[in-house]
């Protein structure tokens, strides 16, 4: 018996060993583990072959040959341990190594070391050599000097290092100890081989620390999987242990007595087998009881880890509402299922089943109330059975009446955010049992995943909808829209923007915003910078080899906490907008044709008919001085009166195509006021000049808009009677720049105020009717706005609003003009 006890624990080391060097056969600590542990094993072989008369000779010599190598291989092993403070081992090593190894060649070959070796009833006898005594030293001094410097690392070390160093030192000089004791000093005091069979346990202590330590600290960086055939192996043990005792304490002296070694060993070989046997046969007698009564044994484990698994990857809101209706009705062998979800119309089932034939389970197309309101305020599973127990519910027989009708067992809750977004009605089992508290335990884990599976489900779906709207949106609209993400890069480019920059949105989605034509590209890299929109009212666009005027707004793109995700362009095409502004131009023209013709007619009949007057009475007058003179006098008036209305005319059909450039308007205003003031102070007139301290900059023409101030002064002038006043206030603003002509004349009727700007039209006494005209003329071109109102206390009141000149704007008017 203490053989095979030996052979056992030496192969057990003999595996270990092997374990550790194939982890990894390259390390000088494995290997140096692994010659230890192969000593040690020839060590425990040797002994357990001594135990056996037949070969006790050749175990002893085995005994000796392993005993010699394991001091050295010991000693290998702490100066290589831990590897990261590995020395220069081999210098240090050689020596005891080779007398290691001529120990162990002299105590297989020779009997120098020991001999003579026998069994008795007392134990094991061997005869000394002359040796024994070296060896003897040459062991103890080797191991105690590996121990030293063991426990130098050990001081040395810290963290893992030290906790490793702890757990190998514990596993192999407590039970190395205990063995150099009976196999070394006790023989050398006593000369007698007594208790050497004893050490070699000592050795299965070794074992189970070492492997204690690689599976709870990896010692060695290694792990020991331990599969489950060997967990069953140590569960049969255990539980044969018990009867074991059992048997051997209480009924082995009796049986022994009574019966024949042959029938003996079969009855306890019988005893033995039912023991093992009865834990399976319980639990196949368990399942098929369960299957014969529809009874379902879930793995909660293995259940709630494929649940985890589907409902965390799946989006889809079909695909999770039929695995958790299969998944609880698999668990629970539940006669039907039926899954509710609060929708556009109310509480509405989104999947039911009955599971088989001749089930009452019910399931209507809205769910009732009376459940709804119950799952509402106390958010946690329903059993039929519970209304009735519980004093709560006794008053509310609509619920009780409800789950009986449609024969509902379980109600469990869809819970997001602690708000009931839908439930899962489950119906009875069909063995008949009751849910019993693992059940439900499974169940609401179940209910738990599937409520945040749900909902992301449903947001999931919201998105993909709403992104397919707003897609379809910007692809049908006749607008470019361009979209970047914080990095710059293109993620949405509609047909519209292929078609206006000329660019394919395959070649540049995902592409930085670079790729885009300038003008776009820096809009968008400025509000992607400061977060700012902005709005380009006219640029040119570059799109191959056309140029094309766009109106481009950016805005910028937010999180809820106001961090900035991208930017989107939009920008339309100003093409037709110019060709429609340039028909109706000459529509116009064409309609202003006529009164122009009437008016030239009506405007020169005048001067006209006095030069013909006079140039008729000259043959009688001829002699005349006086006549002469006055003649000369009125022809040269009228003369000059017709060039000046020639001269409006030109001006009227034939604008001026100035370069407009940035600048102050305050030099045009005070430029304009100072030609009109000796006009002002001949009629007697106050001019009220309010001007602003800041510069107030546009984009124009100095001249055209000294122009236009001076014609909206001189139209003040005129309406206004002597004595009277004329207000000129300047105002200025981040956007726009406003000029404000006011005079106390008697104002303007209300119903020509549309046609003020009309060419030929005047409400004075005199005037051709063309002066706001051209100065309607002048503030378009400006892109202003030309207004006219009355005020309040008296006297018309004519306001220019200009848009206030921006980096952009003058970027695109140079483009625009060629500059």
């Amino acid at each position: 018996m203490t053989s095979a006890f030996l052979s056992l624990i030496g192969a057990l080391v003999v595996a270990l060993g092997v374990f550790v060097l194939r982890a990894n056969p390259l390390s000088t600590t494995h290997l140096y583990f692994a010659a230890f542990t192969m000593s040690l094993s020839i060590w425990l072989f040797g002994i357990a072959a001594w135990c056996y008369e037949t070969f006790a000779e050749l175990g002893l010599r085995v005994a000796f040959a392993g005993a010699s190598l394991i001091a050295p291989t010991f000693l290998g092993l702490t100066r290589t341990f831990p590897s990261h403070l590995h020395q220069g081992a081999w210098r240090w090593l050689a020596g005891p190594l080779f007398v290691g190894g001529m120990f162990s060649i002299l105590s297989l070959t020779t009997p120098l070391v020991a001999y003579d070796a026998a069994v008795s009833a007392s134990g094991l006898h061997r005869r000394a050599g002359p040796l024994y005594p070296a060896f003897a030293v040459f062991f103890i001094t080797t191991f105690a000097a590996a121990t030293t410097i063991f426990f130098q690392r050990w001081w040395n070390a810290r963290g893992h290092a030290r906790a490793q160093l702890q757990y190998l030192g514990v596993a192999i000089l407590v039970p190395g100890a205990a063995a150099i004791t009976t196999n070394l000093i006790l023989p050398v005091i006593t000369g007698r081989s007594t208790y050497s069979w004893l050490g070699p346990f000592f050795t299965g202590l070794l074992v189970a620390l070492v492997a204690h330590a690689v599976i709870r600290h990896r010692l060695m960086d290694l792990r020991l999987v331990i599969h489950k055939s060997l967990t069953l192996v140590i569960a049969v043990v255990l539980s044969i242990l018990p009867v074991a005792a059992i048997v051997l304490v209480m009924f082995w002296p009796p049986l022994s007595y009574h019966l024949d070694p042959h029938e003996l060993i079969p009855m306890v070989a019988a005893v033995f087998a039912v023991t093992i046997l009865v834990t399976p046969i319980r639990r196949e007698a368990e399942r098929f009881l369960d299957k014969y009564l529809y009874r379902a044994q879930a793995d909660f484990k293995r259940t709630v880890r494929e649940a985890s698994e589907l409902l965390t990857r799946v989006l889809d809101l079909r695909t999770v509402v039929r695995f958790v209706s299969d998944t609880i009705a698999r668990s629970t062998e539940a006669e039907g299922i039926a899954v509710y979800l609060i929708g556009d119309s109310g509480w509405e089932v989104a999947l039911s089943e009955r599971r088989h034939e001749g089930a009452k389970f019910q399931a209507l197309m809205t769910a009732p109330p009376s459940i709804v309101d119950w799952l509402k305020n106390n958010r946690r599973y329903l059993i039929q059975d519970e209304p009735v127990a519980r004093r709560d519910f006794k008053a509310d027989t609509s619920l009780q009446d409800a789950l009986s009708r449609l024969d509902w067992g379980l109600v469990l809750p869809l819970l997001s955010e602690a708000t009931l977004i839908g439930f899962i009605a489950v119906g009875p089992k069909r063995s008949g049992d009751p849910f019993y508290p693992h059940d439900l335990d499974l169940l609401m884990t179940l209910a738990n995943q599937a409520g945040i599976a749900v909902k992301n489900a449903q947001l999931y779906t919201e998105v993909v909808l709403a992104n397919e709207y707003v897609e379809n949106i910007v692809a049908t609209i006749e607008s470019g829209v361009v979209a970047v993400n914080p990095a710059g890069r293109v993620t949405m480019f509609n047909r519209a923007a292929e078609r206006l920059t000329a660019l394919r949105a395959e070649a540049i989605r995902s592409e930085s915003v670079s790729g885009l034509p300038e003008v776009l590209g820096t809009l968008l890299r400025t509000t992607l910078k400061d977060g700012q929109a902005r709005t380009a009212p006219e640029i040119a666009l570059h799109a191959g080899s056309t140029t094309r005027p766009v109106i481009c707004t950016t805005s910028p793109l937010r999180d809820p906490g106001g961090a900035i995700l991208g930017a989107v362009a939009v920008f339309s095409d100003l093409t037709p907008l110019k060709e429609l502004e340039a028909e109706r131009q000459r529509v116009e023209r064409l309609a202003y044709f006529e009164v122009l013709a009437s008016s030239i007619a009506h405007e020169i009949k005048n001067p006209v008919v006095a030069i013909k007057t006079f140039t008729q009475l000259i043959p009688r007058r001829l002699h005349d001085h006086a006549f002469l003179e006055n003649f000369s006098r009125v022809v040269s008036r009228e003369i000059e009166r017709m060039e000046r209305l020639v001269e409006r005319f030109r001006r009227l059909s034939r604008p001026a195509s100035p370069t407009q450039h940035r600048l102050d308007v305050r030099q045009p205003l005070s430029e304009a006021v100072e030609f009109l003031k000796p006009a002002f102070e001949e009629k007697g007139l106050t001019l009220r000049v309010t001007p602003t301290p800041v510069a107030c900059f546009v984009l124009g023409d100095e001249g055209e808009l000294e122009s236009l101030f001076i014609n909206l002064l001189m139209n003040a002038h005129e309406a206004t009677p002597r004595g009277g006043s004329v207000e000129l206030e300047l105002t200025a603003s981040e956007r726009a720049v406003v000029v404000e002509v006011a005079d106390s004349g008697p104002g303007i009727p209300p119903e020509r105020l549309r046609q003020l700007f009309d060419p030929f039209f005047t409400t004075k006494a005199r005037g051709s009717g063309l002066g706001l005209t051209i100065s309607a003329g002048i503030a378009a071109r400006h892109r202003a706005k030309l207004r006219a109102s009355n005020r309040p206390a008296g006297g018309a009141l004519f306001t220019v609003e200009f848009p206030a000149a921006t980096t952009v704007e003058a970027t695109t008017t140079r483009v625009n003009t060629g500059g």
